[in-house]
C-alpha cells in the first residue's frame, strides 16, 4: 500500500492539541490549535501573563472573525471584501512546560495570520509581521520558564480595503510549537533537486543546511536517506565533518528505476536527514519529493517525463464560501477531489501563497501548481495592502516563500506578480533575479506579465482573451512560451439560463467598464451565437448570469480551448476561475460575482461538466437545462448535451429526436417543444452506450433529501461533513426552482460549521444562521465533530415539507 507521507503527516497532526513539550524526542512539531481565548474589544494590557481573560470567547484555529460578522453595505471593505467587517483581534493561549532541556530550541510557528501581527510571550515582544499569506516563526527559548507561558497575539485588520478579494481576519492557518536540537537542520533546510530523470535512472541532489547554536564547535555525522512509498529505503549516504554556527553539506544519489511524478501517477519519495553526535541521533528531518522531468520547449509545448501535456488549469483564492479562509483539510480536499474528477490538472494560487497542506494536497492528488508570490509590488493595488510594506520586506519574503515551497513536485511554475499597474522591466528584472537564487529549476511567469523581458514564460490576463493579441505576440517572440494565466474569463450563475448570448461590456459592465465601450470591443470579442431569435427565460435579475456557454468577457470556453489546441506555443491556461470566491463584487448587495465553475456551496455549475467534456477522458455526457419549465408548454428550449463521445442522441418521453455528432463547437443543440415528462441524452463512441443522462419535469416541492459525504468523523474538532440538501417533489425528483426557507437543527456530538446556497446576492450569515433559503433547489450544510465519541442528528425542515434526518457517527478519535 502506497503512503502519502506528508498529507498523512498532517492529517495526524491536525487532531492533536499541545499542552506541553514532549522530551523523548528532540523534533517535535506539534498543533497548537485548541483553546484559544479571543476577543475584539480587547486592549495592549491582555499582553501581560496576569491579565484576566475569562470573559473572552474560546475557540479553535483555524479562525476568521471576518466571514462570522454581518454583511453591510457600510463596511469599509465594500466590494473587494464582500462587504464585511474587519478590525483588531487578540488571541492568548497558554504552553505548559515541566521542565526545560537546555539541548532544546523552542520555537512557534504560525503559517498564515492575516494581518499585522504582533506575537508576545510573557509579556515580551517577538515581533511584527505584516503579510498575511506567508508563515513566520520566532524562538521562544530565551523568554521560556517552566510552568505556564503566555501567548499573546494581537492581529490589526483595521485598515480596510486591504486586498481586492475578500481576506478575512484572525490566524486562519495552523499554529505549531516546534522543538529540535541545539544542531539540528534549518527550518525548511533541505533542498531537493533532480537534475537527470529517465525511466531507468534518475540522480537527485540534496542540498542540506545545518544550524548549531551551541557555544561551541560540534563533530557531526549526517545520514541523508531516500525511501520510496512503499517504505523501502532506496539509496543512503553518510558524511561526518566538524561545525560552526552553520554548514551547508551537498550530497547525489542515483535512483535506478524511479517512480517518476506526474497528475496521472503523483508518485512521491521521502527524503530522511539523521543529525547525529557521537553515534546518537539528535535530529531527524523528513522532506516530502518528487522526481519528474519537466521540459518547456519553444514551438513545441511542455513536455512532462518526455510526453507532451497541457495545463488544464483554474485560478482560484484561498477562501471556501461560507467558513471564509479558515479552511479546514476536508473542505480542500473535496474541493480538490471535484477538479480532479473534472479533469483539472494544474491550479494557480491567485494572488499569494496558499496554506501548506495546500500543496501537499496537490503532490498527493497530482496538480500542477504555478506558485505565486505577489499580487502587486511597490505601488499598493489595494488602499491598505501588502504594497505599504513591500520595499522593506519583499526580499525576505520572497526567500521565505521559494525555501518554504521548492521541494513540492506538483510545483511547476512561479509567479511574482499579478497584474502589476506600469511595472517597469528594471523591477520585474529585480524579482525574478532574487527568486533564481534560490531556485532556478522552474520557469518564472508573471500574470499579465507579458510586456517584461524576464520572464521565462509570458503570462496573459484578460487582454490575451482578444483576438490576434496571442498571435501576433508569438510573431515577435517566436521562441517565447505563452500561458493563459488568467483566461478565460465567462460566469453562470448555477441555474438560471438565458439564450440571448450576454457580453459583460454591453449587457452587464463592471464598475469600470461603460456599455459604449463595447463598439470598440466588438471586433476583438469572440461572439457566440444565440441560441433562440427571441430570449425563452425572461425576468431574470442583471446580476445572475447565463449557465448556457454564452455569458463572456471576451472569449468563451469552447473558442478558447480551441486556440489552447491549435497553438503549440500556447500551453494552456488557468481559468478565473475555478470556484465562486468572497469579494470582488460588481456592487451591493452582491459577495461576488459569478466567475467560479462551481459556486460557493461547492455545487458545480454546468460549465463544471463543458471542461470535463474538454478536459477528461472518462466518458460522460451532461445535458442543460433541466426539464421543468412551467408555463413554458410549446416553446422551443434549446437543449445542449457536452459530452467526450463521437455523438450524442436525445430522447424526449422515450421518442428519439435523432443522433448528432460532436464537431469543435463542442456542444450538441436540440430546439426542444417542452412538455412535461422526461428528457435524456445518451452519448456513443463507435456506435457503442458510454454514458447517459436523464431529467424529469418536477411537480411541487414536497420533500428534503441529504446526500452527505461522510457518515463516520473522528471527534477531534476538525473533521467537516458535507450534507447537500436538495428539494424534491411527491416523486423524489429535483425541483430545479425551489427556493423554500430552510430550518437546520443539529444535536449531539457536533455543531453547524457553516451553511451556504450559492446565491450571490444572499447575504446571510452562513456562520450563525439556523435558517436559509435554497437556490434553485440547493442548499449546503457543513458539521463539524466536538471531541466528544456520539452521534450527530442533523435536520433540515421546511414549511410544506417533509423534513429529514440524517445521523453522523463520531468515534473517538485514536491520537
Amino acid at each position: 500500500m502506497k503512503i502519502n507521507y506528508w498529507l498523512g503527516f498532517l492529517v495526524i497532526l491536525s487532531s492533536l492539541n499541545f499542552t506541553s513539550f514532549a522530551q523523548e524526542q528532540y523534533r517535535t512539531k506539534k498543533l497548537f490549535n485548541n483553546d484559544w481565548k479571543f476577543s475584539l474589544e480587547a486592549d495592549s494590557s491582555s499582553i501581560l501573563p496576569s491579565y484576566n481573560d475569562k470573559d473572552w470567547r474560546t475557540l479553535n484555529l483555524p479562525h476568521d472573525w471576518s466571514i462570522e460578522g454581518e454583511f453591510k453595505a457600510e463596511n469599509p471593505s465594500g466590494t473587494h471584501g464582500a462587504f464585511l467587517p474587519g478590525g483588531i483581534g487578540w488571541y492568548r493561549n497558554n504552553i505548559e512546560i515541566k521542565s526545560i532541556n537546555k539541548d532544546l530550541n523552542y520555537a512557534i510557528h504560525f503559517d498564515g495570520v492575516y494581518l499585522n501581527s504582533d506575537v508576545w510571550i510573557n509579556g515580551t515582544h517577538l515581533g511584527f509581521y505584516p503579510n498575511g499569506y506567508l508563515g513566520f516563526t520566532y524562538d521562544l527559548t530565551p523568554y521560556l520558564k517552566e510552568g505556564n507561558n503566555t501567548i499573546t497575539v494581537r492581529v490589526d485588520h483595521s485598515k480596510l480595503p486591504s486586498g481586492r478579494w475578500y481576506t478575512g481576519s484572525g490566524i486562519y492557518r495552523n499554529v505549531w510549537i516546534e522543538t529540535y536540537h541545539k544542531v539540528a537542520v534549518a527550518e525548511n533546510g533541505t533542498f531537493v533537486t533532480t537534475p537527470e530523470v529517465s525511466e531507468k535512472k534518475a540522480s537527485v541532489k540534496v542540498k542540506t543546511e545545518l544550524l548549531n547554536t551551541y557555544a561551541k564547535h560540534q563533530k557531526v555525522s549526517l545520514v541523508s536517506s531516500i525511501v520510496d512509498q512503499n517504505g523501502k529505503e532506496v539509496a543512503s549516504q553518510t558524511q561526518s565533518f566538524k561545525m560552526g554556527k552553520e554548514t551547508t553539506s551537498e550530497s547525489l544519489f542515483d535512483i535506478e528505476k524511479p517512480n517518476l511524478w506526474s497528475p496521472d501517477f503523483p508518485n512521491l519519495y521521502q527524503l530522511v536527514t539523521e543529525v547525529k553526535i557521537k553515534g546518537k541521533t539528535v535530529d531527524t528531518y523528513n522532506t516530502t519529493f518528487g522526481i519528474r522531468e519537466l521540459e518547456w520547449i519553444p514551438n513545441k509545448g511542455i513536455y512532462l517525463n518526455g510526453q507532451p501535456i497541457l495545463m488544464k488549469g483554474l485560478s482560484n483564492h484561498q477562501d471556501a464560501g461560507p467558513v471564509g479562509v479558515a479552511v479546514p483539510q476536508d473542505v480542500w480536499h473535496r474541493r480538490l477531489t471535484m477538479l480532479k474528477e473534472m479533469g483539472c490538472n494544474a491550479l494557480r494560487t491567485a494572488h499569494h501563497p496558499f496554506a501548506p497542506e495546500f500543496y501537499a494536497m496537490c503532490d498527493s492528488m497530482g496538480f500542477m501548481v504555478m506558485d505565486e508570490a505577489f499580487d502587486g509590488w511597490w505601488k499598493p493595488k489595494a488602499e491598505f495592502d501588502f504594497g505599504i510594506y513591500f520595499e522593506d520586506y519583499w526580499k525576505q519574503h520572497l526567500e521565505s516563500f521559494v525555501k518554504r515551497d521548492r521541494n513540492h513536485p506538483s510545483i511547476v511554475i512561479w509567479s511574482v506578480g499579478n497584474e502589476v499597474p506600469k511595472f517597469t522591466n528594471e523591477e520585474q528584472e529585480k524579482l525574478v533575479t532574487e527568486l533564481k537564487k534560490h531556485d532556478t529549476t522552474r520557469p518564472v511567469s508573471q500574470g499579465r506579465g507579458y510586456k517584461g523581458t524576464f520572464i521565462d514564460i509570458a503570462g496573459f490576463n484578460g487582454h490575451g482573451e482578444m483576438r490576434n493579441v496571442l498571435e501576433d505576440y508569438h510573431k515577435q517572440h517566436p521562441d517565447q512560451l505563452i500561458i493563459g494565466t488568467e483566461i478565460t474569463h465567462t460566469l453562470q450563475t448555477r441555474g438560471i439560463y438565458r439564450t440571448k448570448t450576454w457580453y459583460r461590456t454591453k449587457d452587464n459592465p463592471a464598475p469600470w467598464e461603460k456599455p459604449s465601450q463595447f463598439k470598440s470591443l466588438e471586433p476583438k470579442v469572440y461572439k457566440i451565437p444565440d441560441l433562440s431569435e427571441e430570449e425563452v427565460f425572461t425576468g431574470i435579475s442583471k446580476k445572475y448570469q447565463s449557465s448556457y456557454d454564452n455569458s463572456i468577457v471576451r472569449i468563451g470556453v469552447r473558442d478558447d480551448w480551441n486556440r489552447v489546441e491549435e497553438m503549440d506555443y500556447y500551453v494552456g491556461n488557468f481559468r478565473w476561475t475555478g470556484f465562486d470566491y468572497l469579494g470582488e463584487s460588481f456592487n451591493w448587495p452582491a459577495r461576488t460575482a459569478n466567475f467560479g465553475i462551481i459556486d460557493l456551496a461547492g455545487f458545480p455549475k454546468d460549465h463544471y461538466y463543458l471542461y470535463q467534456s474538454l478536459w477528461s477522458d472518462k466518458p460522460m455526457v451532461h445535458l442543460l437545462p433541466h426539464w421543468t419549465h412551467t408555463g413554458k408548454e410549446g416553446v422551443e428550449i434549446p437543449m445542449v448535451a457536452y459530452t467526450n463521445c463521437e455523438e450524442a442522441e436525445l430522447f424526449l418521453n422515450g421518442k428519439s429526436l435523432g443522433k448528432k455528432a460532436m464537431d469543435k463547437t463542442h456542444q450538441i443543440v436540440w430546439l426542444v417543444p417542452y412538455e412535461v415528462g422526461s428528457i435524456k441524452v445518451i452519448a456513443y463512441t463507435d456506435g457503442k452506450k458510454m454514458a447517459e443522462k436523464k431529467y424529469y419535469s418536477a411537480s411541487e416541492a414536497k420533500a428534503i433529501d441529504i446526500q452527505v459525504d461522510k457518515l463516520t468523523l473522528e471527534a477531534n474538532s476538525s473533521d467537516v461533513a458535507h450534507c447537500e440538501i436538495n428539494i424534491v417533489d411527491e416523486n423524489g425528483h429535483f425541483v430545479p426552482n425551489a427556493d423554500n426557507e430552510l430550518f437546520f437543527k443539529v444535536e449531539g456530538a457536533g455543531q453547524l460549521l457553516a451553511s451556504e446556497n450559492g446565491d450571490i446576492l444572499d447575504m446571510s450569515s452562513s456562520k450563525h444562521s439556523l435558517t436559509r433559503k435554497a437556490f434553485n433547489g440547493k442548499c449546503l450544510l457543513m458539521v463539524q465533530p466536538s471531541k466528544e465519541k456520539g452521534v450527530i442528528k442533523v435536520t433540515v425542515s421546511g414549511k410544506g415539507l417533509t423534513p429529514k434526518t440524517i445521523k453522523i457517527n463520531c468515534n473517538k478519535s485514536v491520537l
